[in-house]
């Protein structure tokens, strides 16, 4: 029994051999099967992760607006003057503020006054500054010069707001070393104020008084012409236009009357003697307003009235008619 058991154990043995050394003749099949790769339908966290995050924005340019200046409007102004021999030139220049409707408005505004030779020798700039802009507003005017040349006189002239007359107001008399180009005040007062012509005395009026200064600024001589004149007990005038003689012996002037009411205003010119004292009416009575404003050679004041038209007023026969 036991020989029969070992037996059939080897037979299976050689059995089981020869079974192997077939199947190492046979190439090897495959028995896996290869799937394709498995993709989740949920996404991997980091894509979750960044599908909640909010879509990208452009980037948006963060500036700072600069205001822009807006610069005031305004407008230029100029005048000449040349002086009597045509050697020299003033310039006064201006530039006030405008509002939108094209009338003057504003605080301040700028002015030059320039003063220079024809045949551009020299020129001086007198002034350059800005001024304030208010009930009205001052220039430079009243231009007179010595009779050598040599000297340039004005005075500062406001212009009011609703003046009614043509006169204004001057305050200051003003001198111009031509010669150096140095300025200097010879009078703070305001009135009519004009210099003599050879360049040693000057004429104040002021209310119903008429001063005469020297160049230091004294007073040598006092005329009180209202009296004379019988303006004392008059209210509604006004004097304006003081001009000087060639020889500065005599002194003339327009008084304005009836000023409160503009359309019945009517002048009387009137002419002071510094030798005798006198002082009389040359013409009375002459409807509209008129300023002296330059004694001629002889006796013949040169005048203009409101409206810029010149005249030329003979003192001796107060005859007055159209200039050139």
């Amino acid at each position: 029994m036991t020989n029969r058991l070992i037996n059939l154990l080897w037979i299976g043995i050689f059995i089981g051999v020869a079974a192997c050394s077939t199947a190492t003749s046979t190439p090897l099949v495959p028995t896996a099967v290869i799937q394709p790769p498995l993709i989740s339908p949920t996404a991997p966290p980091e894509t979750r992760l960044l599908d909640t995050l909010p879509p990208p924005q452009p980037e948006v340019m963060s500036s700072t607006l600069t205001p822009s200046i807006v610069t005031p409007k305004t407008t230029h102004e100029d005048w000449f003057y040349t002086s009597p021999d045509g050697q020299w030139t003033v310039q006064v220049s201006a530039e006030f503020p405008i509002a939108a409707d094209g009338s003057l408005s504003g605080e301040r505004y700028r002015l030059t006054l320039a003063v220079f030779r024809k045949d551009g020798g020299l020129r001086w700039d007198v002034l350059d500054e800005e001024r304030p802009f208010g009930l009205g507003y001052t220039l430079p005017a009243q231009f007179h010069w010595s009779k050598d040349g040599s000297q340039l006189f004005y005075t500062e002239h406001g212009i009011p707001d609703g003046n009614p007359t043509i006169v204004g107001f001057d305050c200051g008399l003003y001198r111009v070393n031509l010669q150096s180009g140095e300025r200097t005040q010879l009078s703070g007062d305001c009135g009519l104020l004009r210099a003599a012509g050879d360049g040693e005395t000057f004429a104040v009026l002021q209310g119903n008084r008429l001063l005469i200064h020297n160049m230091a600024g004294q007073v040598v001589r006092e005329i009180a012409f209202t009296n004379l004149l019988q303006l004392d007990n008059e209210s509604g005038w006004q004097a304006g236009g003081l001009v000087w003689s060639p020889e500065n012996g005599r002194l003339a002037f327009s008084v304005l009357k009836n000023i409160q009411q503009p359309a019945e205003i009517h002048t009387a010119f009137v002419l002071v003697d510094l030798l005798s004292g006198v002082v009389r009416y040359v013409a009375e009575n002459r409807a509209g307003q008129y300023l002296p404003i330059e004694w001629g050679e002889g006796d013949t004041l040169l005048v203009v009235d409101a409206f810029g038209l010149r005249y030329r007023l003979n003192i001796r026969t107060g005859e007055i008619s159209l200039g050139e």
